[in-house]
């Protein structure tokens, strides 16, 4: 039941700063309507500060991002 929901969701990546590695993780993840959006701005990488390197920071951020849409699709946080 769980895949279904996460095949089944709509998810659009925005912006650019770890769009990619977003867009991999909820490929992976099994998501098959993905939408990809470079001219917007993506949410928030709350966590942005303990990151020192710009190329891990990028990772954190995709990561963190598709986890989120995960979380979303599956109904365990609000959307």
């Amino acid at each position: 039941m769980g895949q279904a929901k996460i095949q089944a969701a709509p998810c659009e990546v925005r912006g650019t700063d770890g769009a990619i590695i977003e867009a991999e993780f909820l490929h992976r993840a099994g998501v098959e309507r993905l939408e990809l959006r470079p001219g917007r701005e993506p949410e928030p990488f709350v966590h942005e500060a303990a990151f020192r390197f710009a190329a891990s920071r990028r990772v954190a951020a995709g990561s963190w991002r598709a986890l989120g849409k995960l979380r979303r699709a599956l109904g365990l946080e609000p959307t």
